[in-house]
């Protein structure tokens, strides 16, 4: 029983040892002038508040749960007063292919755009009020 147990220890310790991460990334596609406020969080972490103008881009890294329970999401305003909105599930996990993706955002004049681990294409994935 003991040497159960200490062969178990040892692969936990082995995976937990070599876990990767994820990253996010989003990009501010927006016309010239237009500035993009981003403020993403997870059950653990909240990442602040985030202004970035056309062309440029808001990313984080972290370390993936071990049982795949990852979550973020990500407010998005652009617009003079911020006036247009929307929340994104920017990372989770169990809906991703494997446990070190990366997933780029683009927020874009028509919508939210999504591409996961290098894709050949961004895809639709939010408009602006929310609605898919």
């Amino acid at each position: 029983m003991k040497l159960r147990v200490t062969i178990f220890l040892i692969v936990v310790c082995l995976y937990t040892e070599n876990v990767i991460g994820g990253s996010v990334f989003i990009y501010n596609n927006l016309h010239h002038g237009h500035y993009l406020q981003v403020h993403c969080k997870s059950g653990d972490s909240n990442l602040g508040y985030h202004v970035r103008r056309p062309g440029a881009a808001y990313s984080y890294s972290f370390t993936d749960h071990i049982l795949g329970k990852t979550l973020y999401w990500c407010h998005l305003w652009k617009g003079k007063d911020w006036e247009d909105h929307v929340v994104i599930v920017a990372y989770e996990s169990k809906q991703l292919p494997h446990r070190d993706n990366w997933v780029r955002w683009s927020a874009r004049e028509n919508g939210i755009y999504q591409n996961v681990n290098g894709e050949e294409n961004y895809h639709f994935r939010y408009n602006w009020d929310g609605h898919v």
